[in-house]
Order: C-alpha cells, then sequence, then structure tokens
C-alpha cells in the first residue's frame, strides 16, 4: 500500500475531520487500515466496522461505563480501586516496570469500569493477558503470522473476569491500551522532578477536577497541575503515534495514488504552536502564562466527529493511576530503576520497581 505522511496541524485536523464528509464515509475510512486488529484481537466495534449503528451502539455504551464513574460516588470507587490495584501488584520482590503498570491499568479498567472482582484478578493472568494483548498489537503491524491460540487464552481470562458482556475486548482494549503509557511515561518524569511528584501527590490526597487543574506557586517556581503533566505526555509521547485513514479511490488509480494518509501525530505535536522547544518536556507550557495550549488542540485522541469518546475522562483517570503509583514511590519502600531510555509500546527493558 502507498502512504502519504502528515505532519502540519492543519492538515492533521483536516485529515481528522474533513468538511462535508458523512459518518458513514468517515467509519470506512477508518475502519480499512484497522481491520488487521480482528484478527490480532478480535475486536468488533466501530474502530473496526464502518456501520453506523455499530458506532452508535458503542458510543453510547462507552457513554454509560464513563459516566458511570465520573458522577461522584463513582469516581471516588475508581479512586479506591486504582489503589488497591496498586498495593495488589507491588506484591513482588522485584518488579518489571512495564508488566506492574499494564498490570495495575487493566485491573483499573476491569475493575473500576467493567464491575470485575479485584479478587479475581490473579496476577500472573493479568500478566499474561496485558503480555499477550502488546504482543498481538504489534504483531498485527508485522507479517507475522497470528495464531488462534494465544487469543483464545486472553478471551479465556477476559470473559471469565467480565461474563455479562459479548466481547469485553471492545471496551478494554481502547480503555487499557493507551492508558497504561500514558501513566507509565507521567510516572517516569515525576519521579525524576520534585515539582511534578508534588502536583500528583497533592492529586493523591484530593483527585477533584479542581485539584487536577491546579496549578501551585511554590516560592519562586510555578508548579504544574497534574492536568499539565498528562497534556505534555499526550503532546511528546502520544500513546496513538500515527492515525491512518483510507483514501477510496478508482482502481484504476490505486497503483499510483497514495492509499492510506497517515496523520503523524507525534510530529504535528512539535510544531511551534506548542511553545518553545517543543522536543522538550515541559508541562508549564500549559500554564495561562504561555499562551498555552488547551488540551482540546492534543490530537492524541483524534479530532472532529471520531473523537475518543473518553477523551475527557482519560486524562483524569491516568492521573489517578500515576498519583497511586507516585504514593508508594517514596525511595522508603520502593523506588523506580530507570532503564536506558523511556519506553512506547515496547522498549521499556531495564527499568523495574524495587523494594529499598
Amino acid at each position: 500500500m502507498l502512504h502519504t505522511s502528515i505532519i502540519s496541524v492543519r492538515a492533521v485536523r483536516t485529515l481528522l475531520s474533513p468538511p462535508d464528509i458523512p459518518t458513514p464515509a468517515l467509519l470506512r475510512a477508518r475502519s480499512i487500515p484497522n481491520q488487521r486488529l480482528v484478527k490480532a484481537l478480535g475486536i468488533s466495534s466501530t474502530f473496526v466496522s464502518d456501520d453506523p449503528g455499530v458506532h452508535d451502539n458503542f458510543t453510547r455504551e462507552a457513554k454509560v461505563l464513563i459516566g458511570a464513574v465520573s458522577a461522584k460516588d463513582g469516581w471516588s470507587r475508581l479512586v479506591d480501586v486504582a489503589e488497591t490495584c496498586v498495593n495488589r501488584f507491588l506484591d513482588a520482590k522485584s518488579l518489571d516496570y512495564a508488566t506492574f503498570v499494564q498490570s495495575v491499568t487493566l485491573s483499573v479498567v476491569l475493575a473500576g469500569l467493567l464491575g470485575t472482582d479485584i479478587e479475581d484478578l490473579d496476577p500472573v493472568d493479568v500478566a499474561f493477558v496485558t503480555k499477550a494483548i502488546n504482543d498481538r498489537w504489534a504483531q498485527s503491524k508485522s507479517s507475522t503470522t497470528l495464531t488462534t491460540e494465544v487469543l483464545d487464552r486472553i478471551n479465556h481470562h477476559i470473559i471469565r473476569w467480565v461474563p455479562d458482556r459479548t466481547n469485553p475486548l471492545n471496551l478494554i482494549i481502547p480503555a487499557y491500551e493507551t492508558m497504561w503509557r500514558v501513566a507509565a511515561i507521567a510516572v517516569v518524569y515525576s519521579n525524576r522532578d520534585s515539582l511534578l511528584r508534588d502536583a500528583f501527590i497533592s492529586y493523591n490526597e484530593n483527585p477533584t477536577d479542581d485539584q487536577f487543574r491546579a496549578f501551585a506557586d511554590e516560592g519562586t517556581v510555578a508548579q504544574p497541575s497534574a492536568e499539565a503533566i498528562i497534556c505534555e505526555v499526550l503532546r511528546l509521547h502520544p500513546p496513538t503515534r500515527h492515525i491512518t485513514r483510507a483514501v477510496v479511490v478508482p482502481w484504476w488509480k490505486r497503483p499510483f495514488v497514495p492509499s492510506i494518509d497517515v496523520a503523524d501525530i507525534e510530529e504535528a505535536h512539535k510544531s511551534p504552536l506548542f511553545g518553545n522547544d517543543p522536543e522538550s518536556f515541559n508541562p508549564m507550557r500549559f500554564h495561562a502564562s504561555h499562551a498555552a495550549p488547551k488540551r482540546d488542540q492534543l490530537y492524541a485522541f483524534g479530532h472532529g466527529k471520531l473523537k475518543c469518546v473518553a477523551a475527557s475522562w482519560a486524562p483524569p483517570a491516568a492521573a489517578v493511576i500515576t498519583a497511586k503509583i507516585m504514593a508508594k514511590l517514596d525511595d522508603v519502600a520502593f523506588k523506580l530503576q530507570e532503564g536506558p531510555c523511556i519506553g512506547k509500546r515496547e522498549g521499556w527493558e531495564g527499568w523495574s520497581i524495587q523494594r529499598v
């Protein structure tokens, strides 16, 4: 397939939200490049379907779940679930860092969003499922032949944990797959910088919308908000680095015309629109004094009619997971052992959490 890579912010916006294009055509353009995920993970959601009915059902179901955990009681429960999950997966002597964050995040999605009993989440089974999802996703981008055996084992656990839904992976994958990486990277930067650490400790103690957005003045130095830190992770390390759309052209043009447009979110987020030194990690660029970019100017969740339905909920949820982990990484009981470089979906070799 021929590809065209799009990196300017304006062109990315236009690709993701083209004017005067009906929703069925947008769904078709999105679903065609995502067909690899049908075989890899067995999903049948709007991400791989051009059926407007499938899209409406998925959106409705997701909004109901998000609404339930956004209400006051639901949010308090999610916060408690996150703390319980962090404690549960800190039991091992030395922990592979990626496996730990993946396990916590998947468990928060299962127990916090979908009502799974935390006691049913055996750490060995959870670690298997997270690694298998990761591997299957990566393999779907290569020419690796995917067998059904691993997918069957994934579903064996998922159906046991979420017995009352048809194909729970439709909801689990979009919530889990990006959020674990946002939390993992937010923890790394916050572990390196006491101002960022303090922002998450404050959010851990008071996990409200106001605290999420609150910048603080520590003497002569301004402290970024938890929201600003998560936004900067989404900007500099977008978990969805590329968003693809199929270009429908007549068959006789296909050898000569690109059939896939690729929005390079990673490059677009390094635009001067995001302030000075866009290659560096600086959450204070989201402070009002910096002619600040707004969260809705980020494209990590897409843009337009098909923007991720969880775009408003996911950042504070990722911040809760980050805050609960940071509360434990106090260098008294636990510390983060860094590896050679910050990973993406892969590349976390050498990173671990260790008992002090």
